[in-house]
């Protein structure tokens, strides 16, 4: 049917207003437009946007469902229903909806894109880098979608192709905040604090979002606090603060940071106020630790293991060349431990904690068949690169040795029994992994006097006293007990020791 030129008129100068950012005009219009035609489609689609745009979904939903009554056949009403359900967590929705609209519209660049987040949060990451790909290559001008696919990248841990993607996004919109703070993400991932300090600073200048202000200065005074710069990190993170009074991490970050300056009465009170915002369980436990760290809170009888494998996700792209810098010895001194009891040919060893494989080299050239275990798949994503294990296996190490596992010739645990406090669960699981006769060596960081005790650097350190009690109630021989410095912390030589003992 044709619409009559005063109702046409009517349309044009809703949508002019619309173009224009004002909502409450072309609002006015689209009603008068209804008032004379209820069924007038472009008017029941368009008001849906505007009530999408001041974030009344429910009117939104109710309007587009209006549209969509009118008519079926269009795929842009589909693709803005989707993004409604979308952004109330309705992600499966939301997909059913932008896969309606690709069947009207297979060339929607938009609806591949918005189809893209989706998957990206259903967990469907492999589909998710499909759809923004083909989004990508109808509309090559799309630095949405550039950016799109590399943050579903950064789910993935691909951190230094994610950058290739924010980089071209940023090419084609030299203002981009929201790609500079995701660029600059991917590079603290990739401990390149000063590039990204860079980027960080980049979308600040140009942001406009009051809660994306909150998480860069957050994320600006983490980096920061890596180069050292404490100083300018306590005002980034005040600044987050001020803008979100209730953000639990702003809090975390700046505990982090007084527990670095040695400031460890505002370090608690900073942890105290994350512990009271935070609302996950996982991270108030984590938050428990450092608190229990600083004696502030009960000591728990071993790291969380959200903190564990939070920490080394997070560190895996750069582990080995920071150990480096800390002059970190546990790998080759549990090597030389070895050899100096005769250890040359065994059928299997298990590699307990095995991080990105630095005992691995080792190890493959005396067994047969490897093993590694980890509860970081970030880490051991770096371990297979070496090529050296036949198996690598992502879990708890507790878990792993209370299933029905293989018996093993050998079992190394370097630098891991520093994350649990009393040793006698893992020494008995150990012992019944053992076959008769054979070895486990481990590194432990050493305390002078309590038999285990959480130490400031949030790591355990036992005493010789105790070790040697565990060796004799298990039934384990001592084959090596040594005393050196497995690496350097904060420009102190860390005491360690070194230790193998023998199932009898």
């Amino acid at each position: 049917m044709r619409m009559s030129p005063h109702l046409h008129s009517l349309l044009q100068q809703a949508i002019s207003h619309h173009q224009q950012g004002r909502l409450q005009q072309a609002e006015d219009y689209y009603v008068q437009v209804l008032q004379i035609d209820p069924r007038q489609f472009d008017a029941l689609h368009l008001i849906g946007v505007i009530a999408k745009q001041r974030g009344d979904t429910q009117s939104a939903l109710n309007f587009f469902a209006k549209a969509i009554a009118v008519d079926a056949k269009q795929a842009k009403v589909h693709c803005n229903l989707g993004a409604t359900f979308q952004e109330i967590g309705e992600s499966a929705q939301a997909l059913a909806c932008y896969d309606l609209a690709l069947s009207l519209q297979s060339d929607y660049a938009l609806a591949w894109n918005n189809r893209g987040n989706a998957l990206r949060e259903l967990k469907r990451y492999q589909e998710a880098l499909d759809s923004f790909t083909r989004a990508m290559e109808i509309q090559f001008n799309y630095p949405e979608a550039f950016l799109n696919r590399g943050i579903c990248l950064q789910e993935l841990g691909e951190h230094a192709q994610a950058l290739a993607d924010f980089e071209d996004a940023i090419k084609l919109r030299a203002t981009y905040p929201a790609a500079q703070f995701a660029r600059g993400f991917s590079l603290q991932q990739l401990g390149l604090y000063g590039e990204a300090l860079d980027a960080y600073t980049l979308a600040l200048q140009t942001t406009p979002s009051v809660a994306n202000l909150a998480a860069l200065h957050c994320n600006r005074g983490m980096v920061l606090a890596k180069l050292q710069r404490y100083a300018e990190a306590l005002v980034d993170l005040q600044q987050a603060q001020a803008l979100r009074p209730d953000f639990a991490n702003a809090y975390l970050q700046t505990g982090h940071v007084y527990r670095s300056l040695q400031e460890h009465e505002a370090a608690i009170l900073a942890y105290q106020t994350a512990l009271a915002l935070a609302q996950d369980k996982a991270q108030q436990a984590q938050i428990e630790y450092y608190l229990a760290s600083l004696g502030a809170a009960p000591t728990p009888h071993a790291a969380p293991a959200t903190y564990v494998k939070e920490l080394f996700d997070q560190y895996a792209a750069h582990f080995d060349a920071h150990l480096q810098t800390l002059s970190y010895q546990v790998p080759r001194l549990l090597q030389d431990a070895l050899q100096s009891c005769g250890l040359t040919q065994i059928e299997r060893a298990l590699d307990l904690g095995c991080g990105t494989g630095l005992c691995g080299d080792y190890l493959t050239t005396v067994a047969q068949h490897l093993t590694g275990v980890d509860l970081s798949e970030n880490m051991l994503a770096q371990a297979r690169r070496r090529n050296v294990y036949q198996e690598l296996i992502c879990d708890d190490i507790l878990h792993y040795l209370a299933q029905a596992t293989p018996s093993y010739d050998l079992i190394v645990a370097a630098d891991v029994l520093v994350y649990f406090g009393r040793l006698d669960d893992l020494f008995g699981l150990i012992k019944n992994k053992l076959t008769s006769g054979a070895h486990f060596a481990f590194s432990v960081e050493e305390s002078a006097t309590d038999e285990s005790k959480l130490q400031t650097s949030q790591r355990y350190a036992h005493s010789a006293s105790y070790i040697r009690q565990l060796a004799r109630t298990y039934g384990l021989r001592l084959r090596h007990f040594s005393h050196h410095s497995g690496r350097r912390e904060a420009q102190h030589e860390v005491q360690s020791l070194i230790v193998v003992l023998q199932k009898n």
